[in-house]
């Protein structure tokens, strides 16, 4: 399996500034668990691999967030759901960035997935640098735009060339910011 050169950003521990992210967004608070994804499941379709799993195994979906911290710079929150097999235990059944072995899951019963009415990924800067407020300031427009660009009730994007150009600037600005 070819790494990602994608940064790690699976938060190392439960940090009070992660827990004050996560209870903005739901109560409750966030659990790590396994990335274990089943045969066949695809990268960024959560909803349809979990509902899957259930069809095939039994138990049922958790809705929730998937935390994503970049130290320094950002906590994100992205729409995610996980299976919650027989015994309870909570299970991303989803191939993750990177062969990623486990993620930070923050369950939301009220979170659930709507292929008409998208939810946007939460950002919020860790910290108060100028850098920080770029990033997540960048990350939230472009997050806009996939979504405005996203054909209502399917995976589907539609990039126009202006559109195009706008991600590939946006993409720019974030690697500058990345790369330090």
């Amino acid at each position: 399996m070819k790494r990602s050169t994608a940064p790690d950003t699976v938060p190392r521990a439960l940090t009070p500034a992660l827990l004050q992210f996560c209870a903005s967004i739901a109560p409750g608070e966030p659990t790590f668990i396994l990335s274990i994804p089943t045969k066949r499941a695809a990268t960024s379709f959560c909803f349809e691999n979990v509902a899957h799993r259930v069809r095939k195994k039994g138990g049922t979906i958790a809705y929730g967030w998937a935390i994503w911290h970049m130290p320094g710079l950002y906590f994100e929150a992205e729409h995610h759901a996980v299976w919650r097999n027989s015994l309870g235990n909570l299970i991303d059944v989803s191939p993750q960035l990177g062969g990623r072995k486990r993620m930070l899951f923050l369950a939301d019963k009220d979170a659930v997935y709507d292929a008409f009415a998208l939810r946007a990924n939460i950002m919020a800067p860790d910290g108060d640098s100028e850098r920080a407020r770029r990033m997540v300031e960048l990350g939230r427009r472009r997050i806009d735009l996939l979504i405005h660009c996203r054909r209502p009730g399917t995976s589907e994007i539609n990039l126009y060339q202006t559109d195009q150009l706008e991600l590939a600037a946006l993409n720019q600005q974030i690697s500058e910011i990345l790369a330090g």
